[in-house]
Parts: structure tokens; sequence; C-alpha cells
């Protein structure tokens, strides 16, 4: 029997292409959302091939990066937003949420207020975003004497959310574990976004003309987005 993992492996190839910005490409727009001290910063550096073992300075309100990685054959641009993760910040952060792609929500396994606190992000999401996909993630994975929630957890979040988390897991940040997963995840989901707007686009053309109402938003979606990241 083929698991998911293996389908993908067979069907896609993913490839780290590095920290790049073009503005000949549309940006499509990650945002990882947790609280404070979950290690948001370093799983971002780690995605990007970066030293993620060591201190970093606690992000002050949002930082954003780009980096690229290539799909079979199409090149991907992604603009990576980490945002603060203090409770006063998170008061404003309902209007950064406008255009993701994709959200990670992101929590300690050693932390419990940070995965009590997930249900805020997720609601603030449902709120103030549509049509985005939420990777529900379990960080610091290595800390494993020090564990306060179980993977069964997390599993169970996921599985009371399943119409709105499309995948939970668990990662090290410190030592890498599950990090490229999680960099293909990301890779295929905007992949496969395009891949449905582009097969509704040529089924519209093949049509009488007129174009489904979904294609319309999608169109419309994708427009405004060129006008603001690129």
């Amino acid at each position: 029997m083929i698991n998911d993992k293996e389908e993908n492996e067979s069907k896609y190839k993913v490839e780290y292409l590095g920290e790049n910005h073009s503005k000949e490409l549309l940006s499509y727009k990650v945002i990882i959302l947790g609280l404070y001290g979950v290690g948001k910063t370093s799983i971002i550096n780690k995605l990007m091939k970066k030293v993620a073992d060591k201190e970093y300075s606690p992000t002050i309100s949002v930082d954003i990066k780009y980096f690229q990685v290539k799909v079979n054959d199409k090149i991907i641009q992604i603009q990576l937003w980490d945002c603060c993760g203090n409770d006063e910040f998170a008061l404003s952060t309902p209007n950064l949420l406008k255009n993701t792609t994709i959200a990670i929500l992101v929590y300690a396994i050693n932390h419990e207020k940070s995965f009590k606190n997930l249900d805020q992000w997720k609601n603030m999401l449902l709120n103030n975003s549509y049509d985005h996909e939420i990777f529900l993630i379990g960080n610091k994975a290595d800390l494993k004497e020090e564990r306060k929630i179980e993977t069964q957890q997390g599993e169970n979040y996921k599985k009371s959310y399943d119409y709105i988390i499309k995948t939970f897991f668990e990662t090290s940040a410190k030592n890498g574990d599950n990090i490229d997963k999680l960099l293909e995840n990301i890779a295929i989901t905007i992949y496969e976004k395009n891949e449905k707007v582009e097969k509704l686009l040529e089924n519209a053309i093949k049509g009488n003309g007129n174009k489904p109402q979904i294609l319309d938003k999608e169109i419309h979606k994708k427009n405004k987005k060129k006008k603001k990241w690129c």
C-alpha cells in the first residue's frame, strides 16, 4: 500500500532554490503564528537552510523573508511572515492575515500555554482571511524529557478541525526533524492550488466561454496578489 508521503515523492520533485526575491514572480504569503518562544524564527531559519540552533532575538512585530522553491518544472516564490507572538501584539495581528495562502500554527511540546493558545490564532484566521490552508506544527520535539503535550493531543486537535487544518506533525528546529517535510508541504500545497486554478481556466476556455463563479474569485485573488506582492 502506497502512503501519502510515497505518492507525493513519486509525483513531485521539490528543490530549495535559496533566499531570493524576484519582482517578476508572484509571491505566495505564508504566515507563521504562535505564542512567543515556540521557535517560529528558528523554524524559518531552518527552512531557509540557515543555522537554527542558537538563540535569536525575539521578533518585535513582523519579519518578512523571501525564498524560492522549484516543484517539478515550476518556480514558486514564497513570502514568509514571522509574526511576534506576545498577547498584546496579537490584538493587531488580524490585519496582517489578509491574502494568506498558508498559515502555520506553531506550539511547543514543552509549553502548555502555547497549545491552549492555538484557538486564538485559529479563530483570528477564520475571521480575517479565507481560502487559506492551515498547518499545525508541534515544535521542539527534541525536548522529549520536557514534553507536556503528547503527540496524540496534536493529532486530536487536527482531527477536531479537519475541515480547515490540512496537516499536523511535530518538528525540531534544533536538529531539523521534519523541517524538509514542512518545506515540501508548503511547496506542494501552493503548486496544487495553482494547478487547480489553471485547470479551471482551461476548462472555462474549452467550454462556452462563461467562466464559473469560483474561477472569477480565484482569478480576482491572483490579480490582487500580483498588484500587492510583486
